[in-house]
Parts: structure tokens; sequence; C-alpha cells
């Protein structure tokens, strides 16, 4: 006899195709779960004072010292200008860059630099 159940069940069906499912669903949880943490990382002020190609210097804060794998990450965005404690600063960034920073979940805020 044959099976006379939708393709799509039979698919449903396969262990391969629910994992699969499974492993984006996860994936798409996390990156709204970031988009959302995102927005209250960046403070009121942060671009506010611009270059003449429209970039600014931020202060990123972090819960830790940073160490180097964390540098080179912030380099991506801008150009380092020092370090204090726990807070790096960066100048050179763009609102993409800004934008960029804020879904880093190590990344506790992003503030003017003073």
């Amino acid at each position: 006899m044959r099976d006379r159940s939708s393709p799509l069940r039979r698919a449903w069906r396969a262990r391969t195709l629910r994992r699969v499912v499974v492993v984006l669903v996860l994936v798409l949880a996390y990156q709204a779960w970031l988009a959302i943490q995102a927005s209250g990382k960046v403070a009121e002020g942060v671009g506010e004072r611009r270059d003449a190609r429209g970039r600014f210097t931020v202060s990123v804060e972090l819960g830790f010292a940073p160490e180097r794998y964390h540098i080179l990450e912030l380099q991506k965005h801008g150009r380092i200008a020092g370090t204090d404690g726990n807070t790096v600063r960066l100048r050179s960034v763009s609102d993409a860059g800004v934008d960029a920073l804020a879904r880093e979940y190590w990344i506790e805020r992003i503030v003017p630099a003073r």
C-alpha cells in the first residue's frame, strides 16, 4: 500500500530536516535577542560631535579588562585611542560601527567620549 501522506509530512518525519529547522529557529532567536539587547547599550549623545568625515569618538565599556581579542574586534570599527580599566576609547567610529559594536554580547555600554 502506498503512503498517502503529503510530501511535507513525509519530509518532516526525516530527522535531518527536524534538526535543521531547530538549528534555524535557535539562530534566529539568538539574532533577535542580540538586536533587542543592543538597543539599550548606546547612550544618548553618541555621534553628536562629528569630525569632517562624519565620524566620532566613543568610549566602550566592558564588564572586564579587555584582552587582545577584544581590542582586535574593536579595531574593526575604529582606531584605539587608549584604555582605562574596563573602558576602551575608540576614534573614527561610524554609525554602522556603533550598531555593530552594540550587537556584541560582551560590550556593556557605548557612551560619548569625554
